[in-house]
């Protein structure tokens, strides 16, 4: 069984989240004796040679909405390498060379390029997996309303969206997404749709390193966040965060900010104005590294998922739970996590005023301490066992013995 999986970043080092769940999907893949290769149209203003292979492409705005409308690069991936001939004879000529037993689509966006590919008869006998990272047209919509994109262009690029998705629960041979929310809005598109899901997961602990200025933070004392430049990780913060003060923390480091929210939350209105006060209680770690990370998380007291808006599961939930640390989140952040939101150390928070009140009655407050019975239900939160209990694989092999059997007949 063979799967050649596109998507719209590379995973060669997988950073944020998409990358690092495609990843998971490929070793899941391999432990089952799966073949799996992944390729993709990428942003090379965002990646840098290093951080791509061969089998990865650059992308070029066709025009038009793709280059009017902000945040939707990857939607426009599919459309430019199914309109431009370098592209297309580029991911023809790999389809043709591995001969796959499965085209595997992570996230919507590059079905234009399959579907030409579909109509042209490269794909003939082969089978159709989407994998949904989220549901995606309602959060475009959300994503360019918070940026103050034009109503109309907003109307148009949700539209689009939903159709791509709408055409992938009509025809995928096989869809599995994060959460059973995302699954009901497929079965809304397709009734006889039958979404698998396979929520998001965590890395087993690994090497940790602390990272420079990390002696300023006192162990088990502070609080630990990390999130992309993605603007919902950056609104989130704000609003449940900073919305109201920093002054109620003392004056020592009480925050570490990681990832690439760092510079969106430096400079927001929220916290510009009070930069130098903030600065005695906050660091700001852009770039990461995952063994600095890890420290960073292994010696926190507390984990902030202040995530207000998005689909799907979040990683960083993950993550949180399996850390063994108190956990403030919101109930977006627990989306797909649901069955842990009565757990012990985990404060779910409907306002940010209570989140606010959380974050301080767990500076003020006890360390967390786990059983070990505690410890060993949050060992099913790695991605190995959410990958491995979910019967992925056994779906998608099944996939090829479909095949097989319709070329024997």
């Amino acid at each position: 069984m063979k799967v050649l999986s596109l998507g719209t970043y590379p995973i060669r080092l997988p950073v944020h989240g998409g990358q690092r769940r495609t990843t998971q999907i490929g070793l899941c893949y391999e432990r089952a004796g799966i073949q799996y290769l992944y390729a993709s149209v990428y942003s090379a203003t965002t990646y840098s040679p290093e951080k791509v292979t061969e089998r990865d492409y650059p992308y070029s705005s066709i025009g038009g909405i793709y280059s009017d409308v902000p945040f939707i690069e990857d939607m426009g991936s599919g459309a430019f390498a199914a309109s431009q001939s370098g592209p297309y004879r580029h991911f023809r000529s790999l389809i043709e060379s591995f001969q796959p037993d499965a085209i595997q689509i992570e996230q919507p966006f590059m079905w234009p390029l399959v579907r030409k590919l579909r109509e042209e008869g490269v794909l003939t006998g082969t089978a159709l997996i989407y994998s949904s990272h989220n549901f995606e047209a309602p959060l475009k919509r959300d994503i360019l309303e918070g940026v103050g994109v034009d109503r109309k262009l907003v109307n148009r690029v949700e539209a689009m969206a939903l159709d791509i998705e709408t055409e992938l629960a009509e025809q995928a041979d096989l869809l599995f997404c994060v959460s059973a929310a995302d699954a009901q809005s497929y079965r809304g598109l397709n009734p006889a749709c039958k979404p698998l899901v396979v929520r998001n997961g965590s890395e087993r602990p690994g090497k940790a390193k602390r990272p420079p200025h990390g002696a300023a933070f006192k162990p088990n004392e502070y609080l630990y966040f990390v999130g992309s430049a993605y603007p919902p990780n950056i609104q989130g913060f704000e609003k449940y965060v900073l919305s109201g003060g920093l002054y109620g923390f003392p004056p020592e480091k009480m925050f570490a900010i990681c990832g690439g929210a760092s510079d969106g939350i430096y400079q927001s209105g929220l916290y510009m104005p009070h930069a130098e006060a903030y600065g005695d209680r906050t660091h700001f770690f852009p770039h990461p590294s995952d063994a600095e990370l890890s420290w960073l998380r292994e010696n926190a007291k507390g984990i902030l998922l202040p995530i207000g808006a998005g689909g799907g599961s979040n990683l960083k939930t993950a993550e949180a739970l399996s850390s063994g640390k108190w956990v403030v989140a919101t109930s977006v952040a627990m989306r797909s996590f649901e069955d842990h939101q009565g757990d012990a150390g985990v404060i779910v928070a409907t306002s940010p005023r209570e989140f606010q009140q959380a974050m301080l009655d767990v500076v003020y407050g006890k360390p967390l301490s786990l059983t070990a019975r505690q410890r060993t239900q949050r060992e099913g939160l790695f991605w190995d066992r959410v990958f491995d209990d979910s019967g992925l694989a056994d779906r998608v092999h099944a996939l090829g013995t479909v095949k097989a059997e319709g070329e024997a007949a």
